[in-house]
């Protein structure tokens, strides 16, 4: 029997209540966040460290690194011109990163097979981010065998090569409501703000992989499962496009377009239950 599940599944926690304690202070530690009690608002759990790399589960609810945080900062790091106010804590872990000189890690084509030194660890930690990405469809779970399938398109619409991390609209389209001439003055203004990750395996942007997930129980309740990729940024580790269309009669409205495209490489790709913080299963892998 196979069942489908669109994002609302529950696994049991795998991990130790005193791991999930500890990586849960170390994100607060990070941000400078205070333990929330009932009612309080959730702290930041953007991750900080390379270290989440080795840890069995994460925070409930974790939300990784905000991609626009996270284009922000280094926008604000890398240009002369006004800008406008970013996170702070993002801002200084940027600064971080671009005050060391960058060290080619071991996936990069120009490293030696040697093992990296130790005075580099610090410099590979502050270029480690973590973005969460919800996986609405593409899981199902084959009941009787108890094994877990997932195969999950994170292709950016406008291009395929690149993952996309967070894409926000604003503004109405004018499309079948108003025509060309009349679109900008009546207010059929948008702005599409994308921004995506390219990484050195270009069109790689397919989630796949399949686990046996014994402790699996689909009738338990809801979860909020998502895809984490666990990146590490390279240089030019921005670049932004801006783009205008004036209204058509294809589609009446004004739109300016952002492309911020983030690079770097992904070292690992897990399905999460952000809900309990459950890594459910670490045998993913990105293909095309």
């Amino acid at each position: 029997m196979f069942i489908p599940i669109p994002a609302r599944n529950t696994v049991a926690c795998t991990a130790s209540a005193a791991l999930c304690l500890s990586i849960a202070i170390h994100v607060q530690q990070a941000h400078g966040a205070v333990p929330t009690t009932a009612g309080s608002a959730v702290p930041d759990t953007s991750a900080t460290d390379a270290s989440i790399l080795s840890a069995a589960s994460l925070p409930p609810h974790f939300a990784g690194d905000d991609p626009e945080h996270v284009r922000d900062a280094l926008a604000a790091a890398t240009s002369s011109g006004p800008q406008p106010p970013t996170n702070p804590s993002m801002v200084s872990r940027v600064r971080r990163i671009l005050s060391r000189p960058f060290v080619a890690t071991r996936h990069s084509a120009q490293v030696s097979s040697g093992p990296l030194p130790a005075s580099n660890d610090a410099s590979r930690s502050d270029r480690t981010f973590v973005f969460v990405i919800p996986a609405a469809y593409g899981v199902r779970f084959e009941s009787k065998k108890k094994v877990l399938s997932v195969d999950v398109s994170l292709a950016a619409p406008d291009q395929p090569d690149a993952v996309l991390l967070k894409r926000e609209v604003h503004g109405q389209s004018g499309r079948k409501l108003v025509i060309a001439p009349e679109a900008k003055a009546k207010g059929f203004v948008q702005t599409i703000d994308t921004i995506q990750l390219e990484t050195d395996a270009h069109a790689n942007t397919s989630v796949r992989g399949r686990a046996v997930v014994p402790s699996f129980d689909v009738s338990r309740g809801s979860s909020d499962f998502a895809i984490v990729l666990v990146c590490s940024l390279e240089p030019p580790y921005l670049s932004d496009r801006i783009e205008h269309s004036d209204p058509t009669d294809e589609e009446p409205t004004d739109i300016t377009r952002r492309t911020s495209t983030l690079h770097g490489h992904i070292d690992a790709v897990w399905l999460v239950d952000r809900n309990d913080g459950t890594i459910v299963t670490r045998r993913l892998r990105l293909v095309k």
